[in-house]
């Protein structure tokens, strides 16, 4: 496969084969599980979603056997009539660097996943590798959107006000004022284009709500961030956030990964408290027995798998990021999420709005 000249990049449209399907292409070697997880994850995602096609890209002497494992499975039908397989010559390392990533990149699964979307063949990546791998070679083969600077990783935790997008996750440890102002942009489109609402919440993370709190970089962008016709509420904290008082949550890289993990492992910890309470005592087995139904419902709210797959919003086509210990379930998430990504063709109307608001890359 060609190399990509990233100098030239343009927003791509979602690609369709087949009868009208929406095209994936799936890196399956991505996450500590492989193509164990990552090709029953897609085979299950095509068997609820007749509309979709996905390439798996990935080494032949590996995916083969699992292929052949589960086309004796009979629940998928005629599912693999949409599943193509693209190879690759090796994988990278889950903690592989950008420096690594640039240098074995190329014949990658990684690489030839970004590669199907960079030559329009699909319409989104989807991978669970090396975030800093994922983010080096997207920004080469897919190029970045005019006027942003930085991609950024954007999730939806859940919150009060049913969830609340918070950006970035990860991707950009240190970050300027224009940074964070152009996260808020496309957080801002992502968010209104996912829930129809052309006014979403936007707030910045801060150690206050104060106008006079924080350090010069949140002051800065808080002030740009007032000049521009998006709904831009302030400060907020971080409590703020699970509280649901707005919609997009913006803040640093290296913020936004401690908030998610945190509220992650507070969730399971939380979960953990609540099975041993429930089955200390009989009485206590009964409450549990007659709640089930509800305790479950609200569970299943903050089920980690339900919330899996962060987009990488910036690039020129979409490229969705799992969990790296991502189990089937929530790697069918992380494939669904992009399909819905590429539906509403995220890249294309975040462009427009930089665009619309004369925002330039520095």
């Amino acid at each position: 496969m060609g190399k990509s000249d990233s100098s030239d990049k343009q927003t791509r449209e979602p690609h369709r084969i087949g009868a009208g399907n929406i095209v994936l292409a799936l890196d399956v070697h991505g996450g500590d599980y492989g193509p164990s997880v990552t090709i029953p994850a897609a085979l299950d995602v095509l068997a609820g979603h007749p509309e979709v096609e996905i390439y798996l890209c990935g080494i032949e002497e590996q995916m083969a056997p699992v292929i052949t494992s589960c086309q004796a499975e009979s629940q998928y039908g005629h599912c693999f009539d949409r599943l193509h397989t693209v190879f690759a010559t090796h994988a990278l390392a889950s903690d592989a660097r950008p420096v690594a990533a640039l240098r074995r990149g190329k014949g990658s699964s990684l690489w030839i996943a970004l590669q199907q979307v960079a030559d329009g063949h699909a319409a989104a990546c989807v991978s669970a590798g090396s975030t800093a791998a994922i983010l080096a070679l997207g920004v080469k083969l897919l190029g970045m959107l005019p006027g942003i600077e930085r991609p950024a990783l954007m999730s939806r935790v859940p919150s009060a006000s049913a969830h609340t997008s918070l950006l970035d996750l990860g991707a950009n440890l240190n970050v300027s004022a224009n940074q964070l102002v152009q996260f808020a942009i496309m957080g801002s489109v992502a968010c209104a284009l996912e829930d129809d609402s052309k006014q979403p919440r936007v707030a910045l993370l801060n150690v206050g709500h104060e106008d006079s709190k924080g350090d010069s970089l949140v002051k800065e962008a808080h002030l740009m961030l007032k000049e521009l016709p998006i709904n831009y509420t302030g400060f907020i904290e971080g409590h703020d956030i699970f509280a649901g008082k707005t919609d997009v949550a913006v803040c640093d890289g290296f913020s936004g990964n401690l908030i998610l993990k945190s509220g992650e492992g507070l969730a399971r910890m939380f979960f953990q408290e609540l099975e041993m309470a429930m089955q200390n005592s009989w009485l206590d087995r009964l409450g549990a027995l007659l709640a089930g139904r509800s305790i479950k419902r609200t569970l299943a709210r903050f089920e980690p798998s339900k919330h899996n797959g962060a987009p990488l919003l910036g690039l020129c086509g979409v490229v969705v990021k799992s969990h790296g210990n991502a189990d089937r379930p929530a790697m069918s998430h992380a494939i669904i999420e992009a399909v819905s990504e590429a539906e509403r063709q995220v890249p294309q109307q975040i462009e427009s709005m930089i665009h619309d608001y004369s925002i330039e890359a520095g």
